[in-house]
């Protein structure tokens, strides 16, 4: 039987997964104008973490696995985006990451997750 998980943002449901989930993805976001209690960098790091154990477990083959630790690279690199440039930039490199594990519910929802977050701020 398969586990059930329900993603939650601020009280409302938004989506489930139906399925195992392995290892553990943390993204914590703060309402508008409150500032968040993690970096972006710790949140990259939180990515790269949930990318290695989907790895592990051959949710992600290993061209794959390359070319999606190369666009958190290109993220990682970014640091804090300081203006609109780089804001965007950040956002290509996750939203090209999305792209490679869509197949991985649970990371693909943390990154489109993280995509909010940046997306939002000023």
């Amino acid at each position: 039987m398969a586990d059930n998980i329900t993603f939650h943002n601020y009280g409302d449901s938004y989506g489930s997964q139906f399925g195992k989930a392995e290892g553990d993805v943390n993204i914590s976001m703060a309402r508008d104008g409150q500032p968040s209690e993690r970096s972006l960098a710790d949140h990259v790091a939180a990515l790269r973490r949930a990318l290695d154990a989907a790895h592990a477990q051959s949710q992600v083959d290993d061209g794959t696995y390359a070319d999606a630790r190369q666009a958190l690279d290109e993220a990682a690199q970014l640091g804090e985006p300081t203006d609109e440039a780089q804001k965007n930039a950040f956002i290509r490199a996750l939203r090209k990451l999305k792209g490679l594990v869509e197949d991985v519910s649970g990371l693909a929802g943390a990154v489109a997750s993280l995509i909010s977050v940046v997306a939002g701020r000023r």
